[in-house]
C-alpha cells in the first residue's frame, strides 16, 4: 500500500477514535432530542392513556350522585326589646364572639337535629337513613357464605357471635341514631371570622332538599331559643304549645276518622244516604212508568192474540196498522179486480187466470208472514217490559234495604262529627290562648335572627367535576409518559445502530432498508438492478466499502455471513453484496453452507444439477458445480441436496481445500451459513473466513438471541468483523431518529436517495 493510503487509513482511525470518545461523553448526558423523539413517536399512547383516564373518570363521575350545599346565615342578637322584663329570669346573649362556639354546639346537637328529622321525616329518606339503603351484591354474597358455613367453623372464625338487636324499641333507637349521624355528617356550622354570624351549610343530593333542611335547622335553632326562654319564664306557654300540637293532631285524627268512616261507608254501601234517597224516588217513578208500559204491551198482545185464535191470521191483519200489511192488502185487492175482469173473458184454466191466482196466494202468504212477525214483536215487547218491571222492583227492594242500613250508620257518623267539632273548638280556643300569650316580645323574640335564608344551589359542591377531570387528564398524561418509558424499557429488539453497538461492542457496517413488500430474494435483486441509485443500493455499497476498510492492509477475501435465528436477511445480504461486487469488476461467488436446509437453489430456480456436496464427494469438479446467472452475473455454489451430517462435512479437509481453491478464482467468497443458535455449522465454517458479518433484523431479532449468538461465536474463536442491520422499515426508523446511525437521508422528509 502506498504512503497516501496509509495516511488516509490513519486519519480514519483517528476520526473513529474521536467519534467513540464523543459518543462516550454523550452517553453520560440526557439526550433531549432522543427523549422528545420517543415521546413524539409514542404520542398516541399518551393521547389514548389520557383519553382513557378522562373517559373513565367521566364515566365514574356519571355514576356518582352530585352533592349540593345550601347555606343559611344566622346572626346572634346582642340587644333585645322586651315589653316584659325577663332579664331577671333569663338574660340575653352577651356581645361576645366566644359564645358562638356554644351556639354551634347547640345547632349540631342531637336534640335540635331530632326536631329536624321529625319535622321533615328524614327517617323516611334513604339519603339519611342507612336502613333504607339497598343491600349490595357483595354483602349478600358474604352473608350467604357465612350462613352456609357449619356452626363450629363459624364459631372458630368468630362469625355470627355478635349481639343482635331483637327489641323493636332498641332497633328503632339505633336506626334513629344512624339518621342523626348521617344528618350531622352532612351539616357544617362555622363562624364567619370574628363576627357573630353563623353559617349553617347542609349538603344533600337535591339542591331544594339541601336548602329546605338548612332553613329548617335555622328555624329550629330559633325555636330552640324560644323554647329555652319559655321553659325559664313560663311553663304555661310551653304547655300551651304542646297542648296545641296535641289538639291539632287530635283534631286531624278526629277529622281523619270522620272522613275514613264516610269513605268506608261509601265503599261498603257504594253511595251516601242522600244519593240513596234520591235513587229511591227515581226508581219509584221509573217503576210506575214500567208497570204502565207493561200493561199497555200486554193489552196489545192479548188483543192480537185473541184475533188470531178466533179468526186466524187474516182476521188479525184487519186490525193491524202495519204499513206493509196495508200495502199488501191494496195490491191484493187490485189483483183480485183484475182476476174478476179476466174471469169473465177467459176460462178458469187460462194461464193468466192461473198466474193471477198464484199472485193472490203469494200476497196472502206475505200478509200472514208479516202478521206472525208483528205478533212475535208484540210478544217480545211484552217480555222486555215485564223484565224491566222485575228489575226495577228488585232495585227498589235493594235501595230500601240500603236506606234502612244507612239510617243506622248515620247515627254513628253524627256522633263522630260532633266529637271532631268539639275537638276543633277546643283546639281553636287553645290556639287563640297561645297566640295571646305569645304576643309578649320577651317570650316571642329569640336571641338570634336569620339574615340570609338558604337558596337552592345551581351548581353541585362535590364532586368538582372540572377539577377532577383536569386531575384525571394530568394523571393520564403522567401514566402515558410512564407507559411510554415502560414500553421502551420492555423493548427486546434493536431499533438503532447505536443501541446495537452499545450492547454488543461491535460496529455496525451497514443498514439495509426493506424494499416495500418485496420479501422474496429474487424480487429484491431485481429491484436493486432496476434502481441502482436507490437507498438499498447505496446501503449495499456502503457495506462493501466498510467491509474492505475493515482491514485496509489486507481486505478480507472470504466472508462468512450468519445470524442468530432464521429469516434475518443473511442470504439476501450475500446476494446483494455479491451483485454489488460484480458491478465494480470484482468476481464474487456465494457458497451455500446451509446444507441442512438449502434455499438458494430455489431462489435462482436451480432444480437439477451438481452442488457443493457433489464437489466435496469428488463426483464433479468445481467448475461443473458452480451455477452462473447470465442476467445478474452472480456465481453460486448451491446446496441442492440436504444432509444431517453438515457439521462433519463442513469441518472436513475437503471443505478447507474447496475454500482454498475458490480463493484462486474469485476476489470475494461469501459463505452463507445457517443461524448460530440453531446449529453449530457457522462456528465450524468461521475458521475458514477472513471476516464474519453478523446480520440482525431491525425491530425483530431479540436482544438476548443476538447477544447469545455473538457470545457463542466469540467463545469458539470466531471474530465478528461487524454487524449489518437488515429489513429496516424506513418510515418507522425515521421516528426513532435512525438516520444518524446508518442510512441518514435515505428515508423521511429529507430523503436524498429516492426509490
Amino acid at each position: 500500500m502506498n504512503v497516501e493510503g496509509r495516511i488516509a487509513a490513519e486519519d480514519r482511525r483517528e476520526e473513529e477514535r474521536g467519534a467513540w470518545v464523543e459518543q462516550e461523553r454523550d452517553a453520560d448526558l440526557i439526550d433531549i432530542r432522543a427523549l422528545v423523539g420517543t415521546l413524539w413517536r409514542r404520542k398516541w399512547v399518551i393521547v389514548f392513556t389520557m383519553a382513557f383516564s378522562i373517559g373513565l373518570t367521566m364515566a365514574v363521575l356519571q355514576q356518582i350522585i352530585p352533592q349540593y350545599t345550601a347555606t343559611a346565615q344566622v346572626m346572634l342578637n346582642t340587644r333585645e326589646t322586651n315589653i316584659v322584663d325577663i332579664e331577671s329570669v333569663l338574660s340575653g346573649l352577651p356581645a361576645n364572639t366566644n359564645v358562638a362556639d356554644g351556639e354551634i354546639a347547640v345547632i349540631t346537637s342531637n336534640q335540635l337535629l331530632e326536631r329536624v328529622v321529625d319535622k321533615l321525616r328524614l327517617d323516611r329518606d334513604p339519603e339519611f337513613n342507612p336502613a333504607l339503603w339497598p343491600t349490595s351484591f357483595i354483602a349478600e354474597w358474604i352473608q350467604s357464605l357465612e350462613e352456609s358455613l357449619p356452626e363450629d367453623v363459624r364459631l372458630a372464625l368468630g362469625i355470627g357471635d355478635e349481639l343482635e338487636i331483637t327489641d323493636a324499641a332498641l332497633q328503632a333507637e339505633s336506626e334513629r341514631l344512624d339518621v342523626l349521624e348521617e344528618l350531622a355528617d352532612a351539616l357544617e356550622v362555622k363562624q364567619r371570622g370574628f363576627s357573630v354570624v353563623l353559617s349553617i351549610s347542609l349538603t344533600a343530593e337535591d339542591p331544594r332538599k339541601a336548602a329546605l333542611i338548612a332553613n329548617t335547622i335555622a328555624d329550629q335553632y330559633l325555636v330552640d331559643q324560644l323554647e329555652a326562654k319559655f321553659e325559664a319564664t313560663q311553663r304555661a306557654t310551653v304547655w300551651l304549645n304542646e297542648r296545641v300540637s296535641e289538639l291539632r293532631d287530635k283534631v286531624e285524627q278526629a277529622e281523619a276518622t270522620v272522613e275514613a268512616f264516610k269513605e268506608s261507608q261509601s265503599i261498603g254501601e257504594g253511595q251516601g244516604v242522600e244519593i240513596t234517597n234520591q235513587q229511591l224516588g227515581e226508581i219509584n217513578s221509573q217503576l210506575v212508568t214500567a208497570r204502565a208500559d207493561r200493561a199497555e204491551a200486554d193489552a196489545r198482545y192479548e188483543q192480537v192474540r185473541r184475533r188470531v185464535e178466533q179468526g186466524g191470521l187474516s182476521a188479525a191483519a184487519n186490525v193491524l196498522t202495519s204499513p206493509l200489511i196495508l200495502t199488501l192488502r191494496q195490491q191484493r185487492a187490485e189483483i183480485a179486480r183484475e182476476a174478476a175482469e179476466l174471469s169473465t173473458r177467459y176460462g178458469d184454466r187460462h194461464p193468466k187466470i192461473i198466474n193471477i191466482r198464484a199472485e193472490i196466494g203469494d200476497m196472502n202468504s206475505a200478509i200472514a208472514a208479516e202478521v206472525r212477525k208483528i205478533v212475535e214483536n208484540l210478544k217480545n215487547d211484552l217480555e222486555v217490559a215485564q223484565a224491566r218491571e222485575r228489575t226495577l222492583a228488585e232495585s227498589l227492594g235493594e235501595l230500601e234495604d240500603r236506606a234502612f242500613g244507612q239510617s243506622k250508620t248515620s247515627v254513628q257518623l253524627r256522633q263522630l262529627e260532633r266529637e271532631a267539632e268539639a275537638n276543633r273548638l277546643i283546639y281553636e280556643n287553645f290556639l287563640n290562648r297561645f297566640k295571646e300569650t305569645s304576643e309578649q316580645q320577651g317570650l316571642q323574640e329569640a336571641d338570634a335572627r336569620i339574615i340570609s335564608k338558604a337558596n337552592p344551589p345551581t351548581e353541585p359542591s362535590r364532586p368538582k367535576k372540572k377539577l377532577i377531570v383536569a386531575l384525571a387528564g394530568v394523571l393520564g398524561l403522567i401514566g402515558g409518559l410512564g407507559l411510554v418509558f415502560l414500553l421502551e424499557a420492555l423493548n427486546n429488539t434493536f431499533r438503532s445502530a447505536a443501541e446495537l453497538e452499545e450492547q454488543t461492542g461491535i460496529g455496525v457496517l451497514a443498514s439495509l432498508p426493506v424494499v416495500g413488500r418485496r420479501r422474496h430474494r429474487g424480487q429484491v435483486l431485481s429491484y436493486i438492478m432496476e434502481k441502482p441509485n436507490s437507498a438499498l443500493a447505496e446501503a449495499v455499497r456502503n457495506l462493501r466499502t466498510a467491509l474492505l476498510l475493515s482491514n485496509i492492509d489486507q481486505p478480507p477475501q472470504t466472508v462468512m455471513v450468519t445470524s442468530s435465528v432464521p429469516m434475518e436477511g443473511k442470504s439476501t445480504t450475500c446476494i446483494l453484496l455479491a451483485h454489488m461486487s460484480g458491478l465494480v469488476g470484482k468476481s464474487a461467488i456465494i457458497v451455500e453452507c446451509d446444507i441442512r436446509r438449502p434455499t438458494l437453489h430455489k431462489t435462482f430456480g436451480i432444480e437439477e444439477g451438481h452442488d457443493i456436496i457433489s464437489v466435496l464427494e469428488g463426483a464433479v469438479s468445481l467448475e461443473e458445480a458452480v451455477w452462473r446467472d447470465e442476467a445478474t452475473g452472480l456465481s453460486v455454489l448451491p446446496a441442492i441436496q440436504s444432509t444431517p451430517q453438515a457439521a462433519d462435512i463442513l469441518s472436513s479437509k475437503r471443505f478447507g481445500a474447496l475454500i482454498e481453491n475458490l480463493r484462486k478464482h474469485y476476489d470475494l467468497i461469501l459463505l452463507d451459513t445457517p443461524p448460530v443458535l440453531l446449529v453449530s455449522d457457522a462456528s465450524v465454517v468461521g475458521k475458514y473466513a477472513d471476516a464474519t458479518i453478523y446480520t440482525v433484523r431491525w425491530d425483530h431479532t431479540p436482544r438476548d438471541a443476538t447477544m447469545q449468538g455473538l457470545k457463542q461465536l466469540r467463545e469458539l474463536g470466531v471474530r465478528v468483523s461487524g454487524v449489518v442491520v437488515t429489513l429496516i422499515d424506513q418510515r418507522r426508523a425515521a421516528r426513532y431518529s435512525y438516520s444518524r446511525y446508518g442510512y441518514g437521508y435515505y428515508a423521511g422528509d429529507n430523503a436524498y436517495y429516492a426509490d
